[in-house]
């Protein structure tokens, strides 16, 4: 007589609750990063465009480059950032220093996120 062997085909249903778990928690930390990510860029390239328009028009106050800055901010509907630039004179160079931290919520401990970026426009 010949035994005929089957072979297993797809996960069992223990496997699968492995695999969703798995999917989930990358998702869900996924979920987290993807808005820090997002909202970095969006400084570097207010950062940037600062630099642009200091080369088109240069700045002629502090207040001229906060200006600038809540205006983007606004446009970005980030105006909660507002208070996380600083800019100072040095001469006729202005300092822009960006500074904020964020938390991600992780399953089992936060873990602060810092920004810190500093531009200088002559």
């Amino acid at each position: 007589m010949k035994s005929v062997q089957k072979t297993q085909q797809g996960l069992s249903g223990i496997g699968i609750i492995i695999l969703l778990a798995i999917i989930g928690t990358g998702v869900y930390i996924g979920l987290q990063y993807i808005p820090q990510f997002i909202e970095a860029g969006t400084v570097d390239s207010i950062l940037t465009n600062l630099e642009k328009a200091q080369e088109e028009t240069p700045f002629s106050s502090t207040s001229s480059v906060r200006d600038m800055i809540n205006k983007q901010l606004m446009l970005n509907q980030m105006e909660d950032l507002s208070d996380s630039f600083r800019v100072t004179q040095d001469g006729e160079a202005y300092t822009v220093e960006v500074s904020f931290m964020r938390e991600l919520n992780l399953i089992f401990k936060k873990q602060p996120m810092p920004y810190e970026q500093t531009l200088t426009l002559r």
